[in-house]
């Protein structure tokens, strides 16, 4: 599969040209995809109150996935570690989450770079920056972990590029690449409980042992707002209007 174009909607060369600001077109577009994944996720809810699970789902052993040996890894959990507690597990919980959904739809993918981009996917959400997405703030945090660990640039690009467009609504494998893809889906049954239902129950409730989520929906409720208020049009700014805090403490889980 061919690295996705770094020039389109989220990628990494689209955001630093423009620091995360949508056009009207981009925001039209973003809310249509926007509107598609809350039908997805009605139709989902509804599976995972009947218990319909993919076979695929059940056969995924979360002890299967094992963390990378690696100074890059090394690096990644050292910066993860700056983090506060409650987006700390939400990091580990993505790498978790994001694995199983791979593993349910059939999809490889560098496990090191996903593990590392789970890692440090948020970690610029920490630091709004007036009209600068807070992913460019999470790729520097990467690089410098990859300049650090000797990682080949190639590399670094296509993980920095993961980074930037997982926040997009309406990724696609075909076009985003699996990582950016994964580090979305992950994040996202972790923050709003979104493809839960094809993660297995037992999955979930081990990655909530491994990870527990402390005060997670208050403090990720407070880190977007404040990240669409530094950044109003950008993608959190349309997510937030559109009721993603919403979605948030409407997820499945206590805090």
């Amino acid at each position: 599969m061919n690295a996705p174009d770094p020039q389109r909607l989220g990628g990494l060369a689209w955001a630093r040209r423009t620091g995360g600001q949508l056009t009207r077109t981009e925001r039209r577009r973003l809310l249509i995809a926007t509107a598609v994944g809350q039908w997805e996720n009605a139709v989902g809810r509804a599976k995972l109150a009947l218990g319909r699970l993919p076979a695929a789902a059940e056969r995924v052993d979360l002890d299967s996935f094992q963390v990378p040996d690696s100074k890059f890894a090394r690096e990644a959990e050292e910066a993860c570690a700056e983090l506060p507690p409650t987006l700390q597990g939400h990091s580990y919980r993505t790498w978790l989450f994001g694995r199983a959904l791979a593993s349910v739809d059939g999809y490889a993918m560098d496990d090191e770079l996903f593990y590392c981009g789970s890692l440090l996917h948020d970690y610029g959400i920490v630091s709004p920056t007036a009209n600068r997405d807070f992913t460019l703030g999470s790729v520097e945090r990467m690089l410098s972990c990859a300049d650090a660990a000797g990682l080949d640039d190639e590399r670094a690009d296509l993980l920095a590029d993961g980074i930037c467009v997982h926040t997009t609504p309406g990724v696609k494998v075909d076009t985003d690449g699996v990582i950016g893809c994964y580090l979305q889906w992950g994040a996202m049954v972790d923050g709003a409980g979104l493809r839960m239902w094809d993660v297995a129950p037992r999955n979930v409730d081990e990655v909530l042992r491994r990870h527990p989520r402390g005060d997670f929906k208050r403090d990720l409720i407070a880190m977007m707002r404040a990240e669409a208020t530094a950044v109003p049009r950008g993608r959190f700014g349309l997510l937030v209007r559109c009721g993603l805090p919403l979605a948030v403490r409407m997820a499945p889980f206590d805090s």
